[in-house]
């Protein structure tokens, strides 16, 4: 061999090496064209403590790591995530759907829909509270007939409200229920355009730490109508997981990988809350963490309480039957 075919047989091993390099880095960073696209679902989120564990999933990159592209849809009123979900403009709700218009709907639409997850509040935690301005001279519910309630917008808590007043021998003509979304009640409570609120956190937390208000009752929810009280809902379109249960399995695997990292660090958890709730840096601390449960952990008692939740629908026939908790229970497709 002379010395050109040593310099040709030279520069075609060097080329060789560098094209197995390139190989090899371009599949490692995603170069490659057999990386796989990311898989698009859309979750309809309420601005509230509730949704801590997709706020958590999207800023720690579990969705990307499944390989899922998953695109938070902010939605300022329960009710509007619900026909989002019918409508089929998103695919899931975080734990902030709610979980009372959730069994409303699928009442009217069986079928429909099927509840993944729930997230509330019990005797240690509280979700829900009645608050009034600083200078109020109301010390229980019976000081609010004639005033004016602020309550999130939607059936849900229109009819959680007048539970909560006939338990205290009021009806609901005797106070008039104002629809807020989240982020105009602790506005609307110090501007005193509503005498008090019927709110779930973070409301309660803010307007206390901003010295807007307190408490006349701590988890009003809790008290009157279930304990645990499960208001919020993780919710997914039947139509979306039958058509996608790979998919929909990865989505939930995600939001229980989640959840179990909530609860083993509840207090490292709660900086997610910041860019997606209201509360503001110095609060956010003071934020209650609530209690979350997959559809596969709920325990007897925890399913009664949610049925407990759903038979004031048919009491104050906002639907004319009864709910069924165990048939909304997501079932993974077989």
């Amino acid at each position: 061999m002379n010395n050109q075919q040593k310099w040709i047989g030279g520069i075609i091993g060097v080329v060789v090496i560098l094209g197995l390099i390139w190989w090899s880095v371009g599949a490692d960073f995603g170069g490659g064209t057999s990386e796989e696209p990311l898989q698009k679902v859309k979750i309809a989120d309420l601005p509230v403590i509730h949704g801590l564990p997709l706020y958590l999933a999207l800023e720690k990159g579990y969705f990307k790591e499944a390989g899922i592209d998953a695109e938070l849809v902010k939605i300022d009123a329960p009710n509007l995530i619900i026909d989002s979900l019918l409508a089929g403009s998103v695919d899931f709700a975080s734990p902030s759907g709610a979980l009372g218009i959730t069994g409303i709907a699928a009442f009217n639409k069986p079928g429909s829909l099927q509840i993944w997850g729930v997230a509330g509040g019990d005797d240690t935690v509280s979700s829900s509270s009645i608050s009034v301005p600083l200078d109020s001279t109301a010390t229980s519910i019976q000081d609010l007939k004639g005033k004016k309630i602020g309550v999130l917008p939607g059936i849900q808590w229109r009819t959680i409200a007048r539970h909560i007043l006939a338990e205290n021998n009021l009806v609901d003509s005797d106070v008039q229920l104002v629809e807020l979304a989240p982020g105009l009640q602790a506005t609307a409570l110090a501007s005193k355009q509503v005498d008090a609120l019927l709110a779930v956190e973070p409301i309660p937390t803010i307007v206390k730490q901003k010295n807007i208000g307190r408490d006349i009752v701590s988890g009003a929810a809790e008290k009157w109508v279930a304990n645990p009280f499960y208001g919020g809902a993780g919710v997914v379109r039947t139509e979306f997981a039958e058509q996608n249960p790979e998919l929909t399995e990865k989505v939930l695997g995600v939001f229980d990988k989640a959840i179990k990292e909530i609860r083993k660090n509840p207090e490292a958890a709660k900086q997610y809350y910041k860019g997606y709730t209201p509360l503001e840096d110095a609060i956010i601390p003071q934020a209650p963490v609530l209690r979350f449960k997959m559809y596969n952990e709920l325990t007897a008692d925890e399913v009664s309480a949610i049925q407990k939740f759903y038979d004031i629908f048919t009491t104050y026939e906002v639907i004319k039957g009864k709910i069924n908790v165990r048939e909304l229970i997501y079932s993974p497709s077989s």
